[in-house]
């Protein structure tokens, strides 16, 4: 069954998800500062040059596809055991990951593209599509959305497990279903 734009917007359990989400975004984003602030204790002046773009941009992908899998895909209602809780988490993990993925290869692809000038300098600059770049690019971006499945899976079963108890202890008034139940 396709779900059109207006069924998902009435699903119910979209803030208790999206607060789980944005709990686990922001301690992606502590947990790059602090580890940049350690590896800054042995690092020099100019090597320290780490932009706000390279924290938030597997965050913030990250924290997006866990409150989706949360909400839409396989929500955490409170009648689960524990077992399945655990399963939707680490299902959870795999939608942010896939979803850091194809972020990251986004942006990969967009920075393969180069525009040159070459006779009059930029006045009649040329698109340039670098393939060799682009395939780093992908290489780096699935490197790098398995690496964030392997080291955020242990706060994303946290996550659905405390969510799990909340759910336990507050009850939503209406049924959650997600596209998992549905099949």
């Amino acid at each position: 069954m396709a779900l059109t734009v207006k069924q998902l917007v009435k699903r119910h359990g979209a803030f208790v998800s999206a607060m789980t989400a944005l709990f686990v975004g922001a301690a992606l984003i502590v947990q790059r500062l602090f580890e940049i602030l350690i590896a800054s204790l042995h690092v020099y002046g100019q090597q320290f040059g780490v932009g706000l773009w390279q924290i938030l941009l597997p965050a913030l992908p990250f924290a997006f596809g866990f409150f989706v899998s949360l909400w839409i895909v396989a929500p955490i209602a409170e009648e689960l055991r524990i077992p399945h809780v655990v399963t939707r988490a680490v299902m959870a993990t795999g939608v942010a990951s896939t979803v850091v993925f194809i972020v990251l290869t986004v942006v990969g692809l967009a920075t393969a593209v180069s525009f040159d000038g070459y006779l009059f300098g930029q006045s009649f600059p040329a698109m340039r599509f670098d393939g060799s770049w682009a395939i780093n690019a992908i290489v780096s971006a699935l490197t790098n959305a398995a690496l964030t499945f392997v080291s955020t899976l242990p706060l994303g079963v946290l996550a659905g497990v405390l969510l799990w108890i909340w759910r336990k202890d507050h009850p939503p008034r209406h049924p959650l279903s997600g596209l998992i139940d549905e099949v």
